[in-house]
């Protein structure tokens, strides 16, 4: 397979700007920390758990399906359809979102030693914010729009950075401040790529009949697996606030944020291919290869500086981040292979295999964000994300190597 001009340029693109928008992030996570301090910083991060949970929730595969269909249509009028098909199902899963947001309001209190449920209640319609933020991502995927992408990957996190720190120098920020810039600015961006995308909103039985039935083979399975693997994942947020302590949430979404560039390579390689995906019988052993180079540098680059990098950006209080980083980049490493077998597999309909796999990874999740994180506190939710993903990608390479071996015999 070759890469041709077009894309080496999204597949530079993406890189680009995903890497900027880690940069972005490392520094919003730099100016949050600093402005909010150790708790409230921790009280953030729970938010953000408890929104990112309940987006995960209320999709029912519809945004898969649509992503997969937008990748195989050649039609551009139909396109545009499944683009109005894809508002209307956002606004009615981002209600049922806030919904949900207002009922956990009332329960917070009870369940968690914190007192955010008026910020809870105050905030619910941010999770439009959320769920627009990944089904848009997805949505982009399936229409190969790289650099409309690459824009979400970076410009809202710029934004927020200048008018957040601009705000800051004349009165001080709180959470709620925060809360409110840092999602309130995605939404703007959200609404107007939408309106830039031009969907029609001639939605007749035959498009809902072409939905359904995509959901039904291939975005359900992978709505169910994705409950059982990204949702179950959220559940560390839950489980440290109520066995230790929301401070300790930060430390821990912190260390994550620090080795989310390890996921990046093989994840924006998938994401680039994925439409390509759709017509090829295996992997290029080129992407394959340049992947795992390419991670294992920045894997070396990243042990080599993260100490005295964080050290020197991040207060002391938020010190104990380092050696939970230094450990949980195993698991992001092993995710981030596995995420690059996803990508093929959800781009040939794969979703009930992509579910099958997300069961086990969910089982792991549970009970090692219950029970080891009980036991074993912070170390146990380290452990449980390093098995996890490891299960993760065995389950994938078996997919992978399983599906391959029939369509290549056939």
């Amino acid at each position: 397979m070759k890469f041709d001009r077009d894309t080496i340029s999204k597949v530079l693109s993406l890189y680009s700007s995903s890497f900027i928008g880690i940069a972005l992030g490392f520094a919003i996570s730099v100016f949050n920390t600093r402005v909010l301090g150790k708790e409230a910083f921790g009280d953030y991060k729970f938010i953000e758990t408890v929104f990112r949970f309940l987006a995960s929730i209320v999709s029912v595969g519809v945004f898969i399906s649509i992503t997969r269909m937008l990748a195989i249509s050649g039609d551009k009028n139909y396109k545009k359809k499944l683009l109005g098909f894809f508002v209307l199902a956002l606004i009615v899963a981002g209600t049922i979102g806030v919904i949900l947001i207002l009922i956990f309001s009332y329960l917070e209190p009870i369940w968690f030693s914190n007192n955010l449920g008026p910020t809870f209640k105050t905030y619910a319609f941010l999770i439009f914010a959320v769920l627009g933020n990944i089904a848009l991502r997805e949505i982009l995927k399936g229409l190969n729009q790289i650099h409309t992408l690459s824009v979400l990957n970076a410009v809202p996190a710029l934004a927020y950075l200048i008018i957040a720190y601009t705000l800051h120098l004349e009165n001080p920020l709180f959470l709620e401040d925060i809360l409110l810039l840092f999602y309130g600015i995605q939404l703007i961006f959200l609404i107007v790529i939408i309106f830039k995308l031009k969907p029609k909103f001639k939605i007749n039985n035959a498009l809902v009949k072409d939905v359904i039935h995509e959901n039904n083979t291939n975005g359900k399975p992978i709505y169910f697996g994705s409950l059982a693997g990204v949702a179950t994942a959220h559940i560390v947020g839950f489980s440290i606030s109520y066995f230790i302590d929301n401070t300790q949430v930060g430390f821990f979404t912190l260390a994550m944020t620090v080795c989310s560039p390890l996921i990046l390579i093989p994840s924006v390689l998938g994401t680039t291919f994925f439409k390509k995906f759709a017509s090829l019988n295996v992997i290029p052993k080129k992407v394959v290869w340049f992947s795992i180079a390419a991670t294992l540098f920045a894997l070396a680059i990243f042990y080599i500086f993260i100490e005295r990098v964080f050290l020197w950006f991040y207060t002391d209080d938020f010190a104990p981040t380092i050696a939970i980083a230094k450990l949980l980049i195993i698991g992001f490493l092993l995710h981030g292979f596995g995420d690059l077998i996803n990508r093929f597999l959800g781009a040939k309909g794969q979703g009930k295999l992509l579910r099958n796999a997300a069961f086990a990874v969910g089982l792991v999740n549970i009970l090692g964000y219950s029970l080891l994180v009980y036991y074993f506190g912070l170390m146990g939710a380290i452990t449980t994300k390093i098995i996890a993903s490891g299960v993760y990608l065995l389950m994938m390479y078996y997919y992978y190597t399983k599906f391959t071996k029939s369509i290549n015999h056939v």
